[in-house]
């Protein structure tokens, strides 16, 4: 028993050195093919020392987990990875500046989701997401509009079967003229980012949030 527990204890030390390397690699390139095997084992938990310490975890009642990292483990990672590039400061900055959504009705709380999410994005620098939850922002305040108009049916049950009303159809019932093409662009281009046809930048990400959200803010003013 002596023996197992110092065996696995080095291989919750290795594992953890292994995927602390990880952390600094999205996609690894690998040709040795039973390399690759391994570190796949690895990363989904499927070598036998793995069955075994979730045994051994189960068997705790606190909940306890002897794999994951120590809290100490977090903060050098985190000294070394996060605030090596990143502090509140740039986060707080960023959510000053991106704006929010002003509007005078209860909106879908999905959408009041997907706003924040969006701003957190942006705060955290993560561009290409900010621009395809654009389209999505986008698409939740046209169903929402056209359903409060009621100019889309519920079926039996209550529910809209969203199949039978495309983004273009939904543009098309609730705006005319500058306001609809300026509603077809913005779903023009942020569908583009979500077929991978281009990276976004911050300046990019800036403008088309704050040009979607005077969209739905427009919508919304019918």
């Amino acid at each position: 028993m002596n023996g197992l527990v110092e065996v696995l204890k080095e291989y919750i030390s290795t594992k953890k050195r292994i995927k602390k390397i990880f952390l600094d690699y999205p996609v690894i390139k690998v040709h040795d093919f039973s390399v690759q095997k391994a570190l796949k084992k690895l990363d989904r938990n499927e070598f036998e020392a793995d069955k075994m310490i979730k045994r051994i975890e189960e068997n705790f009642q606190d909940h306890v987990s002897i794999s994951c990292l120590e809290d100490s483990e977090i903060e050098e990672l985190g000294s070394d990875i996060f605030y090596s590039w990143y502090s509140h400061h740039e986060y707080v900055e960023a959510l000053y500046d991106i704006g929010s959504l002003i509007v005078d009705i209860t909106i879908p709380k999905t959408l009041v989701d997907y706003v924040s999410e969006a701003r957190t994005c942006y705060a955290f620098q993560q561009y290409n997401a900010v621009y395809g939850l654009c389209r999505t922002i986008l698409e939740i305040a046209l169903r929402h509009e056209c359903d409060r108009r009621g100019l889309i049916q519920n079926n039996k049950n209550n529910t809209i079967n969203i199949d039978l009303y495309r983004p273009s159809s939904l543009i098309s019932k609730v705006s005319k003229g500058e306001l609809r093409d300026r509603l077809k662009q913005i779903y023009q281009d942020t569908s583009a980012i979500l077929h991978g046809a281009k990276t976004i930048q911050a300046k990019d990400a800036k403008k088309m949030f704050r040009d979607t959200l005077e969209a739905v803010q427009d919508i919304y003013k019918g």
